[in-house]
């Protein structure tokens, strides 16, 4: 009987190791082997069974994995190159170096978001999500990283119809996004917040917003944030507490007299309903930390082009935007502009 089971085990990895991997994006690390699951219980199976013989590496067939998944391993999960992988929710937690690659997130109804991350490094790349719709009043994420700092990098992803936030940063992270297109979030594309002792970095580059709600970009609290070679666009009016937003990016804290708060440079920011920028400080302090350089605010519904505001313009500020169809308007404003500065709660 042993003899038996030794041989059976033996044709499994050679079957998972040969069978059809020239349909996977796998890394040398992977040796050209992976655990291959074809549903959701034995993607489950390869969570926990997965080994040294795979190098820790996992081929998701077609179709819909249904059900919830937790890594808690350093794995490499791969769905197929013609992009015919499914994903309903996943969650990572306590571990490093995950890596995604090649899947998706489709007509999820989520409670809180497709993609949980907290305390752990993670990389994912061609990645998209779609149709998040909103199981309950915290639901309708993309993706949700919380909990102890994580590490993460998104690159070449896509996130589109989402009820909620497309991607929501809770506390100090590490988490830059390349090449990642954002559209049709319903709340705000990307939205970090950050009442914690400890700086976040939120890095942004050769990526897309465009027609999403509310804002597309929202920085609250502790949380540096630089973006380069992107683009803001179409950001749709939102009613919040009986007032109307439709901002390109909100960033609100009391860290923008600090180097590096804020640095935007070769974007546009454009199509916005209400302003392109808004800066809010902390009463009488300097807005030295901020930084434009070849930047272009534009649009024919919005109304202000850079706001600042309970905190003192440095003379060099502007010097950076190259277009702000605003100007007028932004220098002879005389109040203060609503921003939506409550903090998302997390189930």
């Amino acid at each position: 009987m042993t003899k038996l089971l030794f041989i059976f085990s033996f044709i499994f990895i050679l079957s998972c190791s040969e069978n059809g991997t020239s349909d996977y994006s796998l890394p040398e690390e992977c040796s050209g082997k992976c655990y291959v699951a074809h549903d959701i219980n034995s993607l489950q199976d390869a969570l926990i069974d997965s080994s040294a013989a795979f190098s820790n590496c996992i081929c998701l067939g077609s179709g819909v994995f249904e059900g919830s998944v937790l890594v808690a391993k350093p794995l490499r999960v791969f769905g197929r190159k013609d992009g015919s992988t499914y994903l309903k929710s996943l969650a990572i937690s306590d571990v490093s170096g995950v890596l995604l690659r090649d899947f998706s997130f489709k007509d999820v109804s989520s409670g809180s978001a497709a993609l949980f991350i907290s305390g752990s490094s993670v990389e994912m790349e061609n990645i998209s999500f779609s149709g998040i719709s909103a199981a309950s009043v915290f639901g309708g994420r993309g993706i949700v990283i919380s909990g102890k700092e994580s590490e993460v990098l998104i690159k070449n992803s896509k996130m589109e119809h989402t009820d909620g936030t497309g991607i929501l940063i809770n506390g100090a992270h590490k988490v830059t996004l390349e090449n990642v297109a954002l559209s049709k979030c319903g709340f705000t594309a990307l939205w970090a917040q950050n009442n914690s002792g400890k700086r976040g970095v939120l890095s942004v580059s050769g990526s897309s917003f465009s027609d999403n709600g509310a804002a597309a970009v929202e920085i609250l609290g502790n949380t540096a944030f630089q973006i380069s070679g992107s683009v803001i666009e179409g950001v749709r009016k939102r009613d919040v507490m009986l007032e109307s937003v439709g901002d390109g990016l909100v960033v609100k804290n009391q860290f923008l007299a600090e180097a590096g708060s804020v640095a935007i440079e070769n974007s546009s920011i454009s199509g916005f309903t209400r302003a392109g920028v808004i800066l809010d400080g902390a009463e009488g302090s300097s807005l030295v930390g901020a930084t434009f350089r070849n930047l272009s605010v534009f649009s024919e519904n919005g109304s202000f082009g850079l706001v600042v505001q309970n905190a003192v313009e440095d003379p060099s500020l502007r010097e950076g935007i190259t277009r702000n169809d605003f100007s007028s308007a932004d220098i002879k404003r005389d109040e203060e502009l609503f921003i939506i500065d409550t903090f998302f709660e997390l189930q």
